[in-house]
């Protein structure tokens, strides 16, 4: 079968079409027939070196996110037939083969059905995103209703879920951070109460205006570094920020002052850990029934690519500031 497999780390020009074999299903895995995937700041990372240590063997086929149709069912796996329209979120890090390929073998525990309502390109900009915020916001923390949640980075690919799954699962006031003003009211119409442009608000002002100066409960920093020190800035005092990029808050003084707490994300434990595996096909579930309900919505940059041009799909994530998810589709 065709794949796009890198043999080390380096710019997009690593990225190469070669034939493999194609894989057959284990126990407890299905074979998806590949119809998208999307691009995730951890796919370029790996591609680029900083994430080396993620990729496990050379070469590899890259891309955890993957939308497509079940072409074999291995033994021990029920709840899946040929011909089922799937996404998952299951492989693509630790030598696993990933979605850049006609076929992929994945753990049947982290595949679920696509919503019905969405394309498999739209499909595909989820998964990897939704585990996060899934874990993050339902799984990892305990977010007491009536709570002020700020979501850093609200039209990113973290950020645009976030509020949605706050929107439908936590009964908390929910605010955003964004860098345009047309990002802005992206954020409020998604479910954000107020969304503040950073470049023109200052912490103060997102302070007075949404928490009469108290500080919000938990922030989500889904940018990294670049807003770790804002998000101390308009914490409250015991409060706690989650960071799914691995930052710690600076300046230390100011963190342990107010008694925070951080908690750092990484949805990929599944796959690289072999834990929680059920969890994935769970939240994928959940995120199908919400969408056909009418109750969440993808977003995708207007920009989108295929398989012939990954290389130029990693360099815009990487530089251009999508707004929402990079969709991939598995054309050659």
């Amino acid at each position: 079968m065709k794949a796009v497999i890198i043999r080390e780390c380096g710019d997009i020009g690593v990225f190469e079409t070669a034939d493999v074999e194609k894989p057959t299903a284990g126990d407890g895995e299905v074979v998806i027939e590949v119809k998208a995937t999307s691009v995730n700041p951890v796919d370029w990372k790996m591609r680029n070196g900083f994430g080396e240590f993620l990729i496990g063997s050379f070469p590899a086929i890259l891309h955890p996110d993957c939308a497509g149709i079940v072409s074999e069912v291995g033994p021990g796996v029920s709840g899946f037939e040929v011909g089922d329209d799937v996404y998952s979120f299951a492989t693509g890090l630790m030598g696993k083969p990933g979605a850049l390929a006609e076929y992929m073998a994945a753990d049947a525990r982290m595949v679920a059905k696509k919503p019905s309502s969405l394309s498999f390109e739209e499909a595909a900009t989820l998964p990897l995103v939704w585990t996060t915020a899934s874990f993050a916001l339902l799984e990892r923390t305990k977010i007491a209703p009536g709570s002020k949640l700020l979501i850093q980075g609200g039209t990113g690919g973290v950020g645009f879920v976030a509020i949605q799954l706050a929107a439908a699962r936590l009964n908390v006031d929910v605010y955003a951070t964004c860098g345009t003003v047309e990002k802005c009211k992206i954020a409020e119409e998604l479910g954000a109460k107020k969304a503040f442009n950073y470049k023109t608000a200052s912490p103060e002002d997102m302070l007075a205006e949404a928490t009469g100066g108290k500080g919000f409960d938990v922030v989500f920093n889904t940018v990294g570094e670049v807003a770790i020190d804002s998000s101390v800035a308009v914490c409250g005092f015991g409060s706690k920020i989650i960071d799914i990029n691995g930052t710690f808050p600076t300046p230390p003084n100011a963190f342990q002052f107010q008694q925070m707490s951080l908690l750092s994300v990484f949805a990929g434990h599944p796959i690289t850990h072999g834990v929680n595996q059920e969890k994935v096909g769970a939240f994928l579930r959940d995120l199908s029934a919400l969408v056909d309900e009418g109750k969440f919505k993808p977003l995708l940059d207007d920009k989108s690519f295929t398989f012939a041009s990954i290389g130029e799909a990693h360099d815009y994530q990487e530089n251009c500031r999508p707004t929402g998810k990079v969709a991939v589709a598995a054309t050659w």
